[in-house]
């Protein structure tokens, strides 16, 4: 049997965050993250937020992250209380974890700690339904499609074929 457990990445262990964090590379995302972009992003996370891996025996094969949120998010939607509002921004497994509850459990841990955290509500966004590994997994945990509430993201491509513009759907969750 394999242990697995849940643990925040310590800034010592950020190869460990940038080696999962690099499935935004690959299709349906085509993202183009240096790992200069993923470490400065990273430390913004860990400091307003959480860093989680997944680990199998000693190997982080998947992450969770969440921050407080940011005014300049530029959330469409403009919640009463902003300092109560947790952003999940990411969950990524390795492709060949995929399929094993990993985001799942990861999604359930992260959600139990902005509660104790404090946090009233959490959000986030995603690729259009069906384009995302997050949709199904946030659904079956109740968080609801803000209707009518969405965006354009711009990103570079590392597939010149994809469109940098992405089209983003919220969704959030009462804690």
């Amino acid at each position: 049997m394999n242990a697995r457990k849940i643990k925040e990445i310590k800034p010592e262990e950020i190869n460990d965050f940038i080696d999962v964090y690099k499935v935004f590379r690959l299709p349906p995302y085509s993202e183009a993250w240096t790992d200069e972009m993923i470490t400065e992003e990273y430390f913004v996370l860990i400091k307003y937020g959480h860093v989680f891996g997944y680990y199998i025996d000693d190997r982080c094969v998947g992450i969770i992250t969440c921050r407080k949120m940011f005014v300049s998010d530029g959330h469409p939607v403009l919640y009463e209380h902003p300092d109560e509002i947790a952003y999940l921004a990411d969950i990524a497994v390795k492709k060949e974890f995929r399929g094993q509850g990993i985001g799942t459990e990861l999604t359930k841990y992260v959600l139990d700690v902005l509660k104790k955290d404090g946090y009233k509500r959490v959000y986030m966004k995603t690729l259009e339904v069906g384009k995302s590994m997050s949709y199904g997994i946030v659904i079956k945990l109740g968080f609801k499609l803000l209707e009518g509430v969405n965006s354009i993201d711009t990103m570079e491509r590392l597939d010149p074929n994809r469109s940098e513009k992405d089209f983003k759907i919220y969704l959030d969750k009462e804690l």
